[in-house]
């Protein structure tokens, strides 16, 4: 397995897009609250990007949620591929 590179997943972006978009806020406000680039979120989001675990914990006190609220649905839909 060594060199082989995981696919990467868009199931955490698209949760962290709902999470987003139910607290009302932009890209731009949510890297301001996380301190990084608009950018990096948007990658995030469209899957390009994965978090580290520290990014997630960011996220989700910057979202006012736990981080498992980012991760079991990810989890959940991978189980289900």
């Amino acid at each position: 397995m060594a060199g082989k590179r995981l696919k990467k997943s868009p199931y955490f972006g698209e949760i962290l897009r709902a999470y987003r978009f139910e607290n009302q806020l932009t890209q731009e406000q949510l890297s301001e609250r996380v301190d990084v680039l608009r950018s990096f979120i948007s990658s995030l989001e469209n899957g390009t990007r994965q978090p580290s675990f520290e990014m997630i914990f960011r996220l989700a006190k910057a979202l006012g949620i736990t981080p498992g609220k980012l991760l079991d649905p990810v989890a959940e839909k991978m189980e289900q591929k």
